[in-house]
């Protein structure tokens, strides 16, 4: 089974001796693991005010290699970032951008959420908003982020009820409680980690909107390729979860 990735980083993360990878070498480990296309963002740009000079330059990095997809990352705090994006879109074809809003301390109400939402939905381009990076239990005592709440999540979500989005980095039951009241929202398996995990969440979520995300490199990459490997479940949904859902909804 190969799987796409919707939830890869690259780069520096202060709180973790990562491996020391090109991102040629990055690309090479996630083959390995049968990873066969990833999303991937750059790790700095969580803690840059301005990520627009890093975005330029990963996206310039992944134009080497094949198996690649870059994801900008945003950061509305700051003025000009749809300019910054119109740019992007002139050096690559993006497929997505990535949103911290707990990171960049704004809120998913403001209006300038509001109006990436409305140039998204025009230009066809997902929109992926990471809810953690970290287990809260494990950051870093000087540096404690709260992960953003599924009440943004829900608000933003019934805001806008006819535009689909990707959450990352979700706990199973905020999972269960988004997928409750907004049934649009997709998510990735990355942080859900439970006994007979892939047999819970589809009894309350549409299969459809399960992806695969493995966090790498600040998870192990093969501990999240296994959850749905031993998963009791017929092969052919092992297969849209894994790769087929992703596929569609962020047209690789």
């Amino acid at each position: 089974m190969t799987f796409v990735d919707t939830n890869t980083s690259y780069g520096h993360w202060p709180f973790a001796l990562l491996p020391k990878q090109t991102l040629g070498q990055f690309e090479a480990h996630l083959q390995e693991h049968q990873i066969e296309r990833a999303l991937v963002s750059r790790l700095e740009t969580i803690f840059l005010p301005d990520p627009d000079r890093t975005n330029r330059d990963h996206i310039r990095a992944c134009k080497r290699l094949d198996n690649l997809s870059p994801v900008p990352v945003l950061n509305l705090a700051n003025r000009g970032c749809l300019q910054n994006l119109e740019e992007y879109r002139r050096m690559t074809e993006i497929k997505a951008v990535k949103l911290y809003p707990n990171f960049h301390n704004y809120s998913l109400r403001s209006t300038r959420v509001s109006r990436l939402t409305e140039y998204l939905a025009a230009k066809e381009i997902r929109l992926i908003i990471n809810m953690r990076m970290m287990d809260e239990r494990h950051q870093y005592h000087g540096l404690k982020i709260k992960g953003v709440s599924t009440k943004q999540i829900i608000s933003y979500a019934k805001r806008f009820s006819e535009f689909p989005f990707l959450c990352t980095g979700l706990y199973q039951p905020e999972m269960l409680a988004i997928a409750e009241q907004c049934p649009q929202v997709r998510m990735d398996l990355s942080f859900a980690d439970s006994h007979n995990l892939i047999n819970g969440l589809i009894e309350t979520i549409n299969p459809e909107h399960l992806y695969f995300g493995s966090h790498a490199p600040l998870m192990v990459t093969k501990a999240n390729t296994y959850k749905l490997e031993t998963a009791s479940i017929p092969t052919t949904l092992k297969i849209r979860i894994a790769r087929d859902n992703a596929k569609a909804f962020f047209k690789l």
